[in-house]
This record gives C-alpha cells, structure tokens and sequence, in this order.
C-alpha cells in the first residue's frame, strides 16, 4: 500500500509540475476529489473526448445526446438514489476524522462489512481502533451519508435536486423523447459524455 501511494504521489507530482491537473481553488484551501485541468490537461481531455466520439458515434453510429448536470428530485426517488445511494460512515470522537465505517471493519478481519446493518457495524467498531489517531472508536454512531450533491431548485428552495451521479440516468429520463426522435427503441444505442463526478466525497482533506 505504501508503495502503491508513493507511485500515486510521484504521477501526481509530475502531473501538477507539467500542468495537467491542479488541486481546484487551492489558494482558497483545496478539497479532496476536485481539480482544476491545466492547459495539457484540458488538451488531453478533449483529445479524449474526440477518440470517445469517433469511435461511438462516428463508427458505431450512436446517438449522443446532452442533458443538464442537476434533476429534480423526483428522478432519484424513482431510481432508489434518495434512499439507497449512501455510504455506512462514522465519525472518530477523538480526531474527529469521518471514515467509511465498512472499511474499517473490512481492514480489521470483519467479512462482508458492506452487507451489515448501521446497528451491527456499530457494535463492530466498539472495539476498534480508528486507521488516524489509533484511539478505540468506542460508542461512535454509524450513520449514512448520501453521496449524492444536493441542490434547490428555484426561488424560496422549493423544489429540491440532486447533481445526476450517473451518466445513465439523462439516457434514460430522455428515453420516450429520443425514441420519437431518432426512430430506436433501445436507449443501448444513445450514448452520452460525462465531464464530471456527481458524488460526494466524505473527505475533508485534500
């Protein structure tokens, strides 16, 4: 593991000092998980980008279709994100770092900590002791976070959205209109391209 990151830090390094990719507004204080493309990195993006439709909607004959980043709420009901789409963390009372519960009884011999419920991952984690301060996490709460960002749409914050966290969902809300339009029948031959990660990350740091 420690030579894996230590490869991780090396890329990254060379990436930052050639400029590919920067910690995003980090004269204000980065956050972990967004970046800001330098002028090699926006290059190689786009370069991307071009390889990705050439060959989908080029060659294959895909349609790509576009659809906005945030959707009202009612689209992730549906699709389960509200209630399901939520990682197991808690919150060490001594450093207060916020880890991902499950990993921490993955990485101490707990099997299948992904399938317990909050209840039991919390009896799990009484006795052991947090992967950054190394104090026990006692009575710590496991509770769930939505990864998914939240968002009011409109004056007075009435309606409620979330940014899309999957490239799919824009496939498949449009998939009636795209029919009409191309003549398929099939959302397997509409493709989309996605410049963004529409989930949070529980870290803090950068």
């Amino acid at each position: 593991m420690a030579e894996t990151s230590d490869i991780y830090e090396k890329v990254m390094d060379v990436a930052r000092r050639r400029g590919f990719v920067w910690p995003s507004s980090e004269i204000y204080g980065s956050v972990a998980g967004f970046i800001d493309y330098g002028p090699l990195g926006a290059m190689m993006k786009r370069n991307i980008e071009d390889l990705w439709r050439s060959f989908y909607v080029f060659q294959e004959g895909y349609y790509e279709i576009e659809c906005p980043t945030v959707g009202t709420e009612a689209i992730f009901v549906a699709s389960g994100h509200v209630k399901e789409f939520a990682d197991k963390m808690v919150q060490c009372p001594h450093c207060n770092e916020y880890l991902r519960a499950d990993h921490i009884a993955e990485d101490n011999g707990i099997a299948n900590a992904g399938t317990l419920s909050a209840e039991a991952l919390q009896a799990a984690l009484r006795e052991l002791p947090c992967p950054v301060c190394k104090e026990p996490l006692g009575e710590a709460s496991v509770f769930a976070f939505n990864l998914m960002f939240e968002t009011t749409i409109g004056p007075g914050s009435q309606r409620r959205g979330y940014l899309r966290p999957e490239t799919a969902q824009g496939i498949l809300s449009t998939f009636p209109d795209s029919c009409a339009s191309t003549g398929t029948n099939s959302p397997s031959v509409q493709s989309r391209l996605e410049s963004l990660t529409g989930t949070r990350s529980p870290l803090a740091r950068a």
